[in-house]
Formats: C-alpha cells, structure tokens, sequence
C-alpha cells in the first residue's frame, strides 16, 4: 500500500480551496433547490438528521436555520424511524428533512428517509455521492462535492469485507467532507432569507486557509500529545465541533471527551487533572466570557493546560491561545472553528507515531474496519412505514 502522501493532511490543506469552490458553484442551485420545494409545499418546521461527522455538522448548523426564524432540531436517524417519529409531531406536509450522509450509504439515515416519506415530509439530502441510496430516495439532494465520485468506489482496505467499505475518497479520519457539509447546510440556511446576503459566508475559506496554517496549532498538539485524554468544550453552534473533535481522538484510538460547556464544570471537570489539555471553542460574547470564568480556575487550582480558541488573545489569564481570525456572526463561526480539531489531533497522532493514513492510526485497522462493515454498512434497513 502506497503510503508516501500523507492524505489527512492533505485533505486537510484542501479545504480553503474546495470550499470556495463550493460556494461558486452551489449557492445558486441551493437557492433554486429550495425554492422549487416551497413551491410545492410550505415549509414551517426542519429535521436535520445524520450519524458521526454529520451528527456533529447538523448540530453546529441548526443555529443558523432558527436565526432564520424556522423551528430547527436535530436528531440522530434511529431516533426519527425508530423513536421519536412515533410519538411526536415532528414529520408531517410541513417539515423538510435534510438527511446528511458522506458515503449516501449510511442504513439509519436510509431509514429516516423512508419514515420521512411516510408522513409526506419533503426530503433535501445533502451528500457527497450523488449516485448513492440516500441521493435517489430523495426529493433532490445537495451535493457537497468534496470528493470525486470515482474515488468512492474503493478503498485501501484489503480484507475480503473490509475492502467493502467505500465511500471515502482516502481512508484516513474525514475532514474535509465535514466542512463540506457544514458550507452546504450554511449555504442552505441563508437561501431561506428573503434576500439571501452569502458575503460572509464568502469570506470563510480565507480565514479557514489563516487558521490552519497557524503553527501554534502543531506546537500544541506535539506538547500535549502525551496525554492521557484530551477534552473539547463549546457551546451554542460550535458544540458540534467539540463533539467532532472528540470523535477525531476516537478514529485514532485516543481518549477524548466533549461537553458542552456549563456542563464541562459539573461532569468532565472531575476528570481533568493536572496537565490535562482542555480545548474550548470561545467567540467573543457569551462563550468567552463563561470560559474567562473558568479557565483561570483550572490553571491555578487543577494545574490543567486549558486551551482558548477565540478572535482575540485572552486577557484572563496565561491560558494557551489558538487565534481564529473570524469577527462574522457566531452562527458562521462554526467553519472556522471546526477546522483547529482534526488538525490538533492529527499533530498529536503523529508525534505519537501513529499512522495517519488509515483509522486507529493502523492498530488492528482492518479488523474493525470489518467490524464496521457488519454494525453499519450491512444492517437491515427498516422500511414499512
């Protein structure tokens, strides 16, 4: 297996160019996308819904939809076709569900699809394979585009059912799709204004190309990369770039937590111990000035290592900062911050001597790869609604 491009980086370094590239070549079909279903139907309530990656895109964008005054939750797939479908009100004539999924395999999000037509919702996919299961149970889809689609028809993996496993152009922990995804869902809220102002949206792939080329951030992650866990914080839009921050950790095999960051003090704050590196995601306004309360405390009396991604350096303490060169609105703020994770724990992957080709950073890869294989891919799709 060739293994000379180091791929994640690579993808990584590929997202101020490709999401400028979406913005071109997106914003006007989306507008016309949507409205062409409120042509049909009036909308008046949005389901986002996704598994992984997605999860955590959905819920860094459902801000932006309500900012637009439409009543916008997220939920995961299962709990919509198997749960909450069935004792809440949640799909009906008036509901537009975006069921989000990389691959378009994804059999939960499937399965939301089929229990969404079965109330007559209408259904707006975003994906990346436009010739997959989630693109042709659809109304329409969003095509996210951060891959070619030759490319997710094979993999790396080499076992009889691992090799099964497409979907991804490069086998290594998703970054760019991510963003991708989060662009398209941003791109999608501003297209229900009355007159759609995508200025600021525009501006984000030069602050995502600042930010990642920030050498701090590999500094940080080789100083902290003996550590025994790592914990993400944020809330409001960005709490979904700490969950994803987590589950970057998890795709390398390394401990990482999430919490949101009120309830950061009253649950992961009794796990943090002395070097433990605390990352919050900290806009100006509401979340920095919770952090500037609490990031002291941990400095002084735990002797953590709490990091600060904020526009401007902190003046509470000597806590470690990441600059995030964004003065938008917060809720657009989650590109931008969304990025710093998967690039810290890649640093921290690789002083580790991990590999960062491949999931697990290549422990015992191929066999939970498989095992992926049978948990997901092949799962029975529910579908008599």
């Amino acid at each position: 297996m060739n293994r000379m491009i180091d791929y994640m980086l690579q993808e990584i370094n590929e997202q101020p160019t490709f999401l400028k590239n979406l913005l071109i070549t997106s914003k006007e079909k989306i507008y016309e996308k949507l409205n062409q279903i409120r042509e049909k139907k009036e909308i008046k309530r949005i389901v986002l819904t996704g598994c992984g990656d997605s999860l955590c895109a959905a819920l860094t964008t459902e801000y932006a939809f309500n900012k637009k005054k439409l009543s916008t939750m997220v939920f995961p797939p299962m709990e919509i076709s198997r749960y909450k479908y069935r004792f809440f009100d949640l799909l009906d004539d008036k509901t537009l569900l975006i069921p989000i999924s990389v691959s378009g395999r994804t059999p939960r999000v499937v399965e939301s699809i089929h229990a969404a037509r079965s109330r007559n919702c209408s259904i707006l996919a975003i994906t990346n394979n436009p010739d997959s299961p989630v693109a042709k149970k659809s109304d329409d889809i969003v095509y996210a585009k951060s891959s070619k689609v030759e490319s997710l028809k094979t993999t790396s993996y080499e076992g009889e059912i691992s090799s099964q496993y497409v979907g991804y152009e490069h086998d290594v922990p998703q970054t760019k799709s991510y963003t991708a995804v989060q662009m398209a869902l941003l791109l999608l809220a501003e297209s229900f204004g009355k007159d759609p102002d995508y200025s600021e949206l525009e501006s984000i792939p030069d602050i995502v190309k600042k930010t990642i080329e920030n050498p701090i951030i590999k500094e940080l992650g080789i100083k902290h990369s003996n550590a025994s866990k790592h914990i993400y914080s944020a809330s409001g839009p960005n709490y979904g770039n700490a969950l994803f921050g987590e589950f970057k950790m998890y795709e390398f095999s390394l401990i990482g937590f999430s919490k949101e960051i009120e309830e950061y003090c009253h649950t992961a704050y009794f796990i943090t111990e002395k070097g433990t590196p605390v990352i919050f995601m900290a806009p100006r306004e509401i979340a920095y000035q919770r952090v500037s309360e609490i990031a002291p405390i941990l400095k002084k009396i735990i002797e953590a290592n709490p990091i600060v991604l904020s526009e401007e350096q902190p003046d509470f303490d000597n806590s470690n900062w990441l600059e995030v060169p964004y003065a938008g609105s917060e809720e657009n703020s989650v590109i931008p911050y969304g990025v710093v994770a998967p690039l810290f724990a890649y640093w921290v992957a690789k002083e580790r001597g991990l590999n960062v080709n491949t999931f697990r950073g290549g422990v015992e890869q191929e066999k939970y790869v498989e095992g992926s294989y049978y948990t997901i891919r092949s799962s029975k799709v529910k579908d008599d609604y």
